[in-house]
């Protein structure tokens, strides 16, 4: 295959824009689609690990993300029915290992528009929106896409590869013909924030996991747009209850006085979806390649899917920067997705199913025994250490780099 002079990007979230980004800064264009015409501000991830942190400095984006976010160094998982603090896990342990021995709590569209701005500086940084990818080919040499903009228009792009970066639903993917294998959790997810500091109300860190059989919720802080703090609160909605009653005021504060034993509280942002677990059979079809979540989704339980993107995305363009100085593309992007596909399914997906189940668990001689065992390993040094290299994703990034 030719060397990399263009790529092409469908999708400019957070995974697309970090990936266009770092081969702008290498020399190489990247042309960007994206259908909405600003990022998404809903609900979606706000939690930006040590890792993403560490892979963030090569890319000048560490120090503004710091500005901008809550930084916290503890996150606790909790037992709602004895009304205790079951473990209390600490990142400092990963000084050693890590450059950021912290979490940064930093909604999802902040962090897109600070990568955004720092790519605007690079003429190779090319962004299309509101533009739709409608079709995909490939040949030998070349991959095109049809893009429609607002006006119907379709205008034809032509690159060296095209990377998918466009969602859970990616058109990139379905050309691809990749399967999409897992499964949809019963239950929704209804993500609510509140101005009312939890934290000081109820002692709470910076991110807690609130585990019990029926009524579980996993809460956060984030800055919000005023940068004096939301709490974000994930609830799950159980299958007969309608959306319209998930909805409403009255469900929301029945779960905040089921689980805090207070409200009602001030409702800024209420947001209901899905939830899914899925890989792709394949991360690359020829000249196309997958990232994020096209690649992959997850439960959000933990943090891990926007931050494995960030590996998937950063993994392929040191690869087709190798590749654009003369390294076989072949053997380069097939590796790419051993390394990244593998990980998926052993870290992230295996973690967050595992910490899903653990929040919910019904049967109460398996709760006590998991609840036991976190306090077994919050109680171990090296076990600990090891807990948190896994949730901060650094064992997932170490294991990929080593898998040939």
């Amino acid at each position: 295959m030719d060397k990399v002079k263009h790529v092409l990007i469908a999708g400019a979230g957070p995974v697309g824009a970090v990936t266009g980004l770092y081969l702008a800064r290498n020399g190489i264009k990247a042309t960007l689609f994206d259908m909405a015409p600003k990022p998404a501000e809903d609900h979606r991830a706000a939690t930006l690990q040590p890792s993403t942190l560490d892979l963030f400095e090569e890319l000048g984006l560490t120090e503004r993300i710091l500005e901008q976010g809550f930084k916290s160094q503890y996150f606790q998982w909790r037992d709602r029915v004895k009304d205790e603090v079951v473990a209390e896990f600490d990142y400092g342990r990963l000084s050693e290992v890590s450059g950021h021995p912290y979490v940064i709590q930093l909604e999802q569209h902040k962090t897109v528009y600070t990568t955004l701005e720092a790519a605007q500086r690079y003429p190779d940084f090319v962004l299309h929106r509101p533009v739709e990818v409608v079709e995909v080919r490939q040949t030998a040499d070349h991959v095109e896409c049809d893009v429609r903009d607002a006006s119907g228009e379709v205008v034809t792009h032509r690159g060296d590869y095209l990377v998918g970066c466009d969602g859970g639903r990616s058109i990139v993917r379905k050309t691809t013909g990749a399967s999409f294998e897992g499964f949809t959790w019963p239950e929704r997810f209804n993500i609510v924030s509140t101005p009312t500091n939890l934290g000081e109300i109820h002692g709470f860190r910076l991110r807690n996991y609130c585990s019990h059989p029926d009524r579980w919720v996993s809460l956060m802080q984030v800055p919000g747009e005023d940068g004096k703090g939301l709490w974000r609160c994930v609830f799950p909605a159980k299958p007969e209850e309608t959306d319209e009653e998930v909805m409403s005021d009255e469900w929301i504060n029945a779960r905040f006085r089921e689980c805090m034993n207070a409200g009602p509280y001030p409702i800024v942002h209420r947001n209901m979806y899905n939830v899914h677990q899925r890989v792709a059979g394949s991360f690359r079809s020829g000249r196309i390649v997958l990232a994020g979540d096209s690649a992959h989704v997850n439960n959000p339980i933990g943090g891990m899917g926007m931050n494995s993107g960030f590996q998937d995305g950063i993994t392929l363009a040191r690869k087709l920067i190798e590749i654009s100085k003369g390294a076989d593309a072949d053997s380069l992007l097939d590796r790419y997705d051993r390394q990244r596909r593998l990980t998926a399914i052993e870290y992230v997906q295996a973690q967050s199913i595992a910490n899903k189940k653990l929040l919910e668990e019904k049967d109460p001689e398996v709760r006590r025994e998991r609840l036991d065992e976190l306090r077994r390993i919050n109680a171990d040094p090296a076990r600990h250490l090891d807990f948190v290299k896994r949730a901060s994703l650094i064992s997932m990034w170490e294991k990929s780099e080593q898998i040939e």
